[in-house]
């Protein structure tokens, strides 16, 4: 599509034009929505079996937090997706070690 013409679409929509992520942006994103999904299906395998509702309330928010991180993806910045894959992989050894208890 000629860059006049995606322009005039974009604007037409009401946004600005942007340049579509390239391979390694999108195996990077596809990764830290892995990361971010699996850290949320354990907070909810979690919060589904805790009985004392405190700890529930507290699992619920967090996956609440982590289906919010999951819906703003796409509007993270490399930073942020950067630190996601940097610290998320700790985090999920301890939420399974937390559930095979």
């Amino acid at each position: 599509m000629p860059e006049g013409e995606r322009k005039h679409i974009a604007e037409a929509l009401g946004g600005d034009p942007v340049v579509p992520p390239n391979d390694e942006e999108r195996v990077e994103r596809e990764r830290v929505r892995n990361l971010i999904e699996t850290v949320a299906a354990c907070y909810h395998t979690l919060a589904n079996r805790e009985l004392d509702t405190g700890r529930r309330t507290e699992l619920t928010a967090k996956l609440a937090f982590y289906d919010a991180e999951l819906r703003r993806l796409h509007s993270m910045s490399a930073d942020e997706r950067r630190e996601v894959i940097r610290t998320y992989p700790e985090l999920l050894r301890r939420l399974r070690a937390e559930i095979d208890r």
